[in-house]
């Protein structure tokens, strides 16, 4: 193991060594050298330069306008769009518009190619457009030849599509203004409607409630009035005769009169228990003298005396009862009095009352005569409960048609131009990039590091080695012929950065890692390049542009990969081409989450298999030293 690293560093610097010799054996290789390695630079500038910006050069781009519309009046506006949007094109100079007048004289211009494209607004695109019956009926057209220039048509593609929403934004925006004026007015014709129907609302609430009063009022009246019916008759039935109170009006008489003799009776009466007074008095003076007086008596003196004690006794209850019966007599007398006055009152009273009682009779039978009949009663207390219910069913006919409408028209929140467009798309950029240019570097700059590397192959033979070189391991023959044109790619490397940074302007904060990342790519392309004319002998160099055309198609520098066949994206990863466009958009842009040193990894990898099967399968023609030239010969 040992013996063969020997030999593999001693071959590989004895391999260079000679290689290196070509060059002072050859020093006008030198020129070819410097040639090979401007070449990449100069592909870069030329191809880079020619797209770098695009986008800013589309005022230039010469494209005609021909606005033949007249113009509509729609619902109390004059509207012409045709002459709007030439207004907009030309102001805004997105391209080079031209005003022309003939829709002819614009065609033939564009067919003779004058005109990129042109735009054609024909004479009744408002009347169409503006009312939106049906959807494309105002047509605009624009009128390119694809034959002239394709990409010119690609563009015209894109103007088509974006002058149609352009165009629809506009029409949008003029349609809402005229939604949100209507909306006011309507807003303010329902405000005073529904001012109205709160005020009639009110007034059938206020009917509703009085006519239900009035319902309950006229029930209760019919009742009251069958109430008052059926108590006049029954008292008009109860009320006495004529002659019932005549005779009443006559016993008060014959009652006062009798009250008065009565009083004469009990003033006589008095008189007499005066009188019977007097006379007990002198009872029982004479019984209390002949109890004294018997009390002597012989044999008989005692009983006489106790029978005289006795009377005496009587006479003298009798006297006290006689007190008592006399001033019962004075209240009796004070009552009858009282009695007479009385039944005098009374006479008077009963008197009023046969009177008033019979005038009562009169008016109750009057009364009685005038209210009105149960039936007439009954119907005026279904009218009352008629009017209620007609009233409830207007009032909820008002609530039915204030429900029914709108507490307010929905006025749309924003203008006219934020409901036209009121989606704006917001597109985040990950790992901007600065312009077209900048955007074609990755794959432009492997392109012409690729073309460098087969070009520096191309100086010299690298199937050719030294007899004395013959006995050195494969591997130390194909780094060591590698030596000279690594300088050259390496020389190229440098001189298409500096033709980046300080003629194309490229900012990139990795300058370093950019220059890594080309002297990988340009190292490893020359590797494959070489192992594949290695391998393949004079057939490898057409394979070398084969290869160059796969990967310009698999690798993903232009368009992405997903967009291609199948098979080119079968093959994608495997090529050191697609490794070398991700490690380019990684250091310029910080693209695939800076994904720079998995990138150059892959690149490497490609590079180590590209000199193993340069060693493995390389096949080496050994020559004598006068043999030993460049492929070159100036």
């Amino acid at each position: 193991m040992l013996l063969y690293l020997r030999d593999l560093v001693r071959g590989t610097l004895a391999i260079a060594g000679a290689e290196f010799a070509l060059l002072r054996r050859f020093p006008r290789i030198w020129l070819a050298i410097l040639a090979v390695g401007v070449v990449p630079a100069l592909y870069s500038l030329i191809y880079l330069s020619s797209v770098w910006d695009p986008n800013g050069h589309t005022s230039e781009l010469p494209v005609g306008i021909v606005n033949e519309d007249q113009g509509i009046h729609y619902m109390g506006r004059q509207a012409n769009v045709g002459a709007e949007l030439s207004q907009t094109l030309i102001e805004r100079q997105s391209f080079g518009f031209r005003p022309l007048n003939n829709p002819e004289e614009a065609r033939q211009a564009v067919r003779r190619g004058e005109l990129a494209f042109a735009l054609l607004i024909p004479p009744n695109f408002s009347a169409n457009a503006v009312p939106g019956i049906e959807r494309g009926a105002g047509e605009l057209v624009i009128y390119t030849s694809e034959g002239n220039n394709y990409s010119s048509a690609g563009l015209a593609r894109r103007f088509a599509s974006e002058i149609g929403h352009q165009v629809n934004e506009m029409l949008n925006e003029q349609r809402w203004s005229l939604v949100l004026d209507t909306a006011s007015s309507s807003q303010d014709r329902l405000t005073q409607l529904r001012r109205a129907m709160a005020q009639l609302h009110d007034g059938a609430h206020t009917l509703a409630t009085g006519s239900q009063r009035y319902r309950d009022a006229a029930s209760q009246v019919g009742e009251g009035f069958k109430e008052v019916n059926a108590g006049i008759r029954t008292l008009e039935s109860h009320l006495p005769p004529p002659a019932d109170l005549k005779a009443l009006k006559q016993g008060a008489q014959q009652l006062s009169a009798g009250q008065r003799e009565l009083g004469s009776g009990l003033a006589q009466l008095g008189n007499g228990l005066d009188q019977l007074d007097g006379g007990a008095g002198q009872l029982l003076a004479g019984a209390r003298q002949m109890q004294t007086e018997t009390e002597s008596l012989w044999l008989v003196g005692e009983r006489v005396s106790a029978g005289a004690g006795q009377l005496a006794d009587g006479a003298e209850q009798l006297q006290q009862g006689l007190k008592q019966a006399r001033a019962a007599n004075r209240q009796a007398l004070a009552g009858n009095k009282q009695l007479i006055s009385g039944s005098a009152a009374l006479e008077g009273g009963v008197g009023q009352l046969t009177d008033g009682l019979q005038t009562l009779g009169e008016g109750v039978h009057k009364m009685s005569a005038k209210l009105p009949a149960d039936k007439q009663l009954d119907e005026f207390s279904d009218g009352g409960v008629q009017l209620a219910q007609g009233a409830q069913r207007l009032l909820l006919g008002i609530q039915t048609i204030e429900a029914a409408l709108p507490k307010s028209i929905t006025r749309l929140e924003g203008n006219a131009s934020g409901l036209a467009e009121s989606v704006a798309p917001q597109v985040q950029v990950e790992a901007p990039v600065a312009n077209n240019g900048v955007a074609f570097i990755p794959n432009m700059v492997s392109v012409a590091l690729w073309i460098g590397a087969v070009m520096a192959g191309y100086l010299f033979n690298m199937s050719l080695v030294l007899h004395d070189h013959g006995h050195y391991p494969r591997l130390a023959k194909a780094v060591g012929k590698m030596a000279v044109p690594v300088l050259v790619v390496l020389l190229q490397v440098a001189l298409v950065e500096l033709t980046l940074l300080f003629v194309l302007s490229v900012h990139t904060p990795r300058a370093g890692a950019l220059g890594v990342t080309m002297a990988l790519a340009a190292v490893v392309f020359l590797a494959v390049l070489s192992a594949v004319v290695q391998v393949f002998g004079d057939f490898g160099r057409i394979l070398t542009v084969l290869l160059l055309t796969l990967q310009l198609s698999a690798g993903g520098g232009v368009l992405p990969v997903e967009l291609s066949a199948g098979f080119f994206r079968a093959v994608h990863d495997w090529l050191p081409f697609s490794w070398v466009v991700q490690a380019f958009r990684a250091v310029l842009f910080g693209a695939y989450d800076n994904g720079w040193g998995h990138a150059c990894a892959m690149v490497v990898l490609s590079g180590v298999v590209a000199v193993a099967l340069m060693a493995l399968f390389g096949r080496w023609v050994r020559v004598d030293l006068d043999e030993y030239q460049p492929t070159v010969k100036l």
